[in-house]
């Protein structure tokens, strides 16, 4: 329908020039719709190519299956050409330039690679005229050369072509208007390298409505120059006489009109609508944003109530504004809020584990909030803490306390008391104070009563250990009786010995004396009753010298009870020998046994006094001191040579430390 509304005529010649075969191909269709108009040059070297019919044909069968003219139509048109060419079996590349118009009978448009070139007359002035795609084009028109283009040794050095490899980048002009009378002309490097531009225009300035006329006569003018080397040439004029004119164009204005203004007051309305809830989402935006802000203001100010009730405002709004980031924001704002008045309440109320739960919780929640708020956080977490110590400290200090530990318990009641100082609270201050001062109470009491035990079973041991003398001492005198009367004189001496060194009384004294006279007259006696003869009385004397080694061997073992037996034996012997000398060096033998003696005695009561302060002591607690004690007790039982008490004050020792061992752990 178009194209018989319309009067399009083309009119072309293409020679082959001085060349063997003619390298340009042209064709065109002309459907109702659409028409197409393809020019192509090859540009290869071999003779016989057909780069440029192989382009033509493949571009228009492209366009005869889907006729378009929009830009990327023509784009594809061109790059599946392009393909076409380089995938060919050829035994050389095809090359060619190429120029394709497309037209609808009221608007064109061309696309291009290489250098054919279109120009273009309206109301027989130049209008228009596609772009060269040579190096030499882009040489002048940066100002770097002054040669015309048309001779310019750099014009078939071309950057965009069909069968280039890679970088392919064909022109595809902008859509134009066709007018009634304008012309299309399409030619090749064999007119343009010979016929200037102004030459053409000339031409086609003064043409008549017949595109055949002006095609011969700018051939004419072309062969006149007789140019040698003449390259193939093509000359194409589309003479566009009438274009389409749409008979419902008009009414198609109007309805657009109509339906332009019905489309602009529905606009308007819903523009006024549009401003209306605007206005009304608006002012809701800025509400939302003022319950936040003071939700920030009053979190500040640390009134958490008062924030929690703006931020559900704020939340609210959110929701209804669907402004997800800031109901996230809000919620978690929210989660504090509840935590930290949650925490409060607890506070509050004395349950102290439930308000630090709650604290912790917030302090979760808060990782990403404001500083202040965090602050405020910490300062409870740290108050509660402080708290929860000293409630902790009491505790085990009034486990300890009934434990009878009181050192302990003084010490955690102590700490508990430090901890409120730092804290500054003065109620968990006084109970700590309160319990020391009981513990105090106590430890008096404790100490008092123990006092009061251990002089108690200082006098019962007193007692016990007088009773126990007499008695050791009464049976010493009456086994020396006994053994008098039976004749054993060295065991009665003994015993009353024995007995003397149980004494510590002088009125005692006396008696004992008067018994070991007793046994030395005995003695004598019958040893003068023996002595029969020299023989008896060599006997006598060396048995008195043995007597008397065996003293001094009993003394230098320490044994100085046995030392003093024997010694006042060899006195009774020598007596009976009559050897005052003798007599008189053992005596001073047995004086210095005896002063030994005692003090050995001494040496064993300063060990059992030593012994009942070491256990007074641990009963006491006071483990250092006691052990001390128990260790020099042990030293005065060995230097007594006395074995068990030795291995008694060992197992005290051990006792003592492990005692020791335990009281450190539970402080």
């Amino acid at each position: 329908m178009r194209k018989s509304n319309s009067i399009f005529k083309t009119a072309f010649v293409s020679e082959s020039g001085a060349e063997l075969t003619n390298k340009d191909y042209f064709a065109y269709v002309e459907f109702d719709d659409y028409a197409c108009y393809v020019l192509a040059a090859g540009i290869t070297d071999f003779e016989t190519s057909e780069a440029a019919k192989e382009a033509v044909e493949h571009l228009l069968l492209s366009f005869e299956e889907h006729p378009g003219m929009n830009k990327g139509t023509l784009a594809q048109y061109m790059k599946e050409t392009n393909e076409r060419l380089l995938s060919g079996s050829h035994a050389h590349r095809l090359k060619a330039s190429v120029i394709m118009v497309v037209t609808d009978y009221e608007k064109f448009r061309y696309a291009a690679a290489g250098n054919v070139r279109l120009r273009m007359y309206r109301s027989g002035r130049f209008f228009k005229e596609s772009t060269d795609m040579s190096l030499a084009a882009d040489l002048i028109k940066k100002g770097e050369s002054e040669t015309p283009l048309d001779r310019h040794e750099e014009r078939h050095n071309l950057y965009t072509y069909l069968g280039k490899k890679d970088f392919f980048k064909p022109f595809i002009s902008k859509s134009e208007k066709l007018a009634d009378a304008d012309i299309i002309t399409l030619y090749t490097q064999g007119l343009w390298e010979h016929v200037d531009a102004q030459e053409i225009d000339e031409i086609f300035s003064d043409a008549s409505d017949d595109p055949k006329e002006s095609v011969d006569l700018l051939e004419d003018v072309l062969l006149s120059r007789q140019p040698p080397n003449l390259k193939s040439y093509t000359i194409v004029a589309i003479f566009i006489n009438k274009i389409y004119r749409d008979p419902d164009r008009e009414r198609k204005r109007q309805r657009y009109i109509k339906i332009a203004i019905i489309i602009l007051v529905i606009l308007l309305i819903i523009g006024i609508i549009w401003y209306i809830f605007h206005r009304i989402r608006q002012n809701k935006m800025d509400d939302m944003q003022t319950y936040i802000d003071r939700t920030h203001s009053f979190m500040a100010e640390e009134n958490f109530n008062r924030a929690s009730e703006n931020a559900q405002k704020a939340l609210t709004l959110s929701r209804e504004l669907k402004q997800k980031e800031e109901e996230e924001s809000i919620t978690s704002d929210l989660l504090i809020l509840d935590a930290i008045i949650q925490a409060n309440n607890f506070f509050d109320s004395g349950n102290y584990f439930s308000a630090y739960e709650y604290y912790l919780k917030a302090m979760k929640y808060s990782s990403t909030t404001d500083k202040v708020t965090r602050d405020y956080i910490q300062r409870r977490v740290n108050f509660l803490e402080s708290l929860l110590d000293i409630k902790q400290f009491m505790q085990l200090g009034d486990y300890l306390f009934k434990q009878n530990f009181f050192d302990e318990a003084e010490s955690m009641y102590d700490k508990a008391r430090e901890q409120a100082m730092t804290i500054h609270d003065r109620e968990s201050f006084d109970k700590a104070t309160d319990a020391i001062a009981h513990v105090y109470e106590k430890k008096a009491q404790q100490r008092k009563e123990t006092e009061q035990e251990l002089d108690k079973k200082k006098k019962d041991l007193d007692q016990q250990l007088e009773a126990k003398r007499q008695q050791d001492m009464a049976d010493a005198l009456k086994k020396g009786d006994d053994l008098l009367a039976a004749g054993d004189f060295n065991g009665a001496q003994a015993a009353y010995l024995d007995a003397r060194n149980l004494s510590n009384n002088p009125a005692e004294l006396p008696q004992i004396n008067a018994a070991l006279g007793q046994v030395s007259q005995e003695r004598a006696k019958k040893n003068l009753e023996q002595q029969t003869s020299d023989e008896e009385l060599k006997n006598q004397f060396k048995e008195a010298t043995d007597t008397e080694t065996k003293g001094d061997q009993s003394f230098e073992a320490g044994d100085y009870a046995a030392a003093q037996m024997y010694y006042l034996t060899a006195i009774d012997m020598f007596n009976a020998l009559v050897e005052k000398d003798k007599v008189h060096s053992i005596q001073k033998k047995f004086d210095l046994a005896r002063a030994k003696s005692f003090e050995s005695r001494g040496t064993k009561v300063e060990a059992e006094d030593t012994e009942q302060k070491a256990r007074n002591l641990y009963v006491e607690k006071n483990y250092e001191e006691a052990k001390a004690a128990a260790v020099k007790a042990k030293e005065l039982y060995t230097k007594l040579e006395m074995k068990s008490k030795v291995a008694d004050m060992d197992i005290l020792i051990e006792q003592i430390t492990t005692d020791a061992q335990i009281a450190d752990a539970l402080k």
